[in-house]
């Protein structure tokens, strides 16, 4: 419980620096606008590195969560074992050998977490490009004094941020050399990369795109070889990263309703494939109308909702899924914002940063009843409701901009 607290603390500061932040923006973004790489870089010194060293080399906090688990399989990787024939790992197939760079320089767990900062820092540098404006470098200083963020990267090691990073490679190659070859290729690095989840926003790209052949043509490229070199090496252990599915995690629509009908079977195969059809109808609807109509903007959006509605229906998702989508979220929607958005917002990532750990503190299981809820339980319980009825929000607002019905600042093909 002393973990929950100190998140909770962390986030109610980092709270209150984001509304400082906001409540100050024009007087601020003058001086942050003419010496932009200096706020930015300074931002992620004060806001990443420094609480990265006080965390692990002052205080000697102990590595937790899911590094442990990228460590493992990194030293295995870098052991040159094959992934997936030799050792387990959920993710895509070269996510370990990634991992594997940081070890080779230092091998400590806190190295994953410092390559996954690298990887927060590069997404950043990459996004900025894709829309210059005004506020531009005002809003990726916000998003590095969001709580969830910074809870997730520094405590949790979380690569969600991986994910966008291959997104934004995309549009940037599409927006340079106006090429969909070259983003298919790109995001075909980033499947091979990162998570299996990323092939959903790109089935909805293909879908609506109107440069769906040159994509796929891309995605082939580096899918076909991809495929054919891990079924060679590991057979039909390839499709470890579905087994992923398998694990209930919270909170969701499911461990919403868990309690009112007595429980969920953690391996039912219905609602693995069932949530997976759901967020694709569901972002299919929302996309079908998006104005005015571009390749980056559809796969801008088609990233954001599917992770916002995963977050929303899957028996799966938990609020790390929160991490994948909040610089987009922030650095393109962040204008767009009125006070109520903004406080949403500050109220979703207070309760994302903090949830997780509360829940896996009560025994990170889904509730069979009401009846045996103790007091702690029901204040997790209603954390869940709270974070899952903003999201739902969020997704109905997004949903409106991909409509036209409220505007925002996209980058142009």
């Amino acid at each position: 419980m002393t973990v929950v607290l100190g998140k909770l603390a962390i986030s109610l500061l980092l709270s209150l620096i984001t509304t400082a932040l906001l409540f100050w923006k024009e007087k601020l973004n003058d001086f942050i606008a003419n010496n932009s790489q200096f706020a930015i870089l300074g931002s992620w010194v004060l806001l990443r590195l420094l609480p990265f060293a006080l965390v692990y080399w002052v205080l000697g906090y102990t590595v937790k969560s899911d590094v442990v688990f990228f460590y493992n399989t990194a030293k295995q990787a870098l052991d040159g074992l094959i992934v997936y024939r030799d050792f387990w790992q959920p993710y895509s197939p070269l996510f370990p050998y990634f991992n594997a760079l940081a070890l080779a320089i230092i091998d400590a767990p806190e190295s994953i977490i410092f390559l996954m900062m690298i990887y927060e820092l590069l997404a950043v540098y990459v996004t900025r490009p894709l829309v210059n404006y005004r506020y531009s470098a005002f809003y990726i200083i916000l998003y590095f004094s969001l709580p969830a963020p910074l809870i997730f990267l520094i405590f949790g090691g979380q690569e969600d941020i991986f994910l966008w990073l291959f997104i934004a490679l995309a549009l940037w190659c599409y927006k340079k050399y106006n090429n969909a070859l070259y983003a298919g290729i790109v995001l075909g690095i980033g499947i091979a990369c990162t998570k299996i989840l990323l092939i959903i926003p790109v089935i909805l790209l293909l879908i609506f795109s109107k440069a769906r052949l040159k994509l796929l043509s891309g995605l082939l490229i580096i899918g076909i070889p991809a495929i054919a070199i891990m079924f060679y090496l590991a057979g039909d252990k390839i499709l470890a990263p579905l087994q992923l599915g398998d694990l209930p995690f919270a909170p969701n629509l499911m461990s919403i309703l868990s309690p009112f009908i007595g429980g969920f079977k953690p391996d039912n195969t219905l609602l693995n494939w069932g949530g997976l059809g759901i967020i694709i109808a569901v972002a299919a609807y929302c996309l079908r109308n998006l104005k005015p109509y571009s390749e980056s903007k559809l796969l801008i959006f088609a990233f954001i909702i599917t992770n916002m509605i995963t977050i929303i229906v899957h028996k799966n998702s938990l609020p790390n899924y929160l991490y994948t989508i909040l610089l987009p979220v922030i650095y393109f929607f962040g204008e767009t914002f009125k006070p109520r958005q903004w406080a949403l917002m500050i109220l979703l990532n207070i309760t994302g940063a903090v949830q997780p750990s509360f829940w896996y503190c009560l025994g990170g299981a889904y509730y069979d009843s009401f009846g045996s809820l103790s007091l702690m339980n029901w204040v997790e319980y209603c954390l869940q409701i709270i974070y899952l009825g903003v999201c739902i929000y969020f997704a109905y607002f997004f949903s409106r901009i991909s409509d036209g019905e409220v505007k925002a600042l996209l980058p142009q093909d």
